[in-house]
């Protein structure tokens, strides 16, 4: 059946717009690599399910300019490499949680060919049933993450972590607000990554809820947000 000329029209708008999203976000993107280059010392493995080069440098912005030393993130990848480079030259020491141990076998040894090794701990956290997860889902092993950062006070909690990309686990990073919590420091920032999708928008919304923060959303710009407790310099 042939298109009507009205909704020809709505056609062609909605693949130009998203032809022009696409391109913003690939500038984005290309701009950032640049800003990120001073720490790239090598060939790194870049994936579509590598966190995008514009999340990273906001990621690293908020490092610097707000001064975090003590940074948790879910999910360890190319993030843990370039901020792992980062407070090698500025202090401070980074915590990857991570459930694959194939790939946590992986994180070390590269770590350790690019002398980061000292500046990170991996805690491998298998997947397991968690009372904080929605639908009696699975989240990090939450006594392993226990012992590991015991009396640590956290400035930065990047959640990029564990896979949520289908919807049978689109809520599996819902409990890493809730369950790190008692371990902020009173001025903290969280990092939401993949908020271009259902899962993690309902996360957000529950976090603001939860946490009484606001979280400022950038999809362009690494398709992550952000949300600060103090009256931090956020970096847009």
């Amino acid at each position: 059946m042939a298109l009507s000329e009205k909704n020809m029209e709505a056609l062609k708008r909605y693949i130009i717009e998203r032809i022009d999203r696409r391109v913003k976000w690939e500038d984005k993107d290309i701009l950032a690599m640049q800003y990120l280059a001073p720490l790239s010392k090598t060939y790194l493995p870049w994936t579509i399910a590598s966190m995008r080069p514009s999340g990273l440098v906001k990621v690293l912005n908020d490092i610097v300019v707000n001064r975090r030393s003590c940074i948790v993130e879910c999910g360890g990848g190319l993030s843990t490499y370039y901020i792992a480079s980062l407070i090698k030259e500025r202090g401070g020491h980074l915590y990857t949680i991570e459930h694959d141990r194939a790939w946590v076998s992986i994180l070390k040894e590269f770590l350790a060919t690019q002398n980061l090794d000292k500046f990170v701990s991996i805690i491998c956290a298998p997947l397991a049933k968690s009372p904080l997860a929605i639908n009696d889902g699975y989240w990090y092993d939450q006594e392993i993450i226990r012992d590991a950062i015991a009396g640590l006070k956290i400035d930065l909690l990047l959640v990029d972590g564990p896979p949520a990309h289908d919807k049978n686990i689109m809520y599996a990073r819902y409990p890493a607000a809730p369950y790190f919590k008692p371990f902020m420091s009173e001025d903290y920032t969280i990092i939401l990554d993949d908020i271009n999708r259902k899962g993690e928008q309902e996360i957000l919304r529950k976090w603001e809820k939860e946490l009484a923060i606001t979280f400022y959303q950038y999809q362009l710009d690494g398709s992550i947000a952000i949300a600060q407790s103090k009256n931090s310099w956020l970096i847009a």
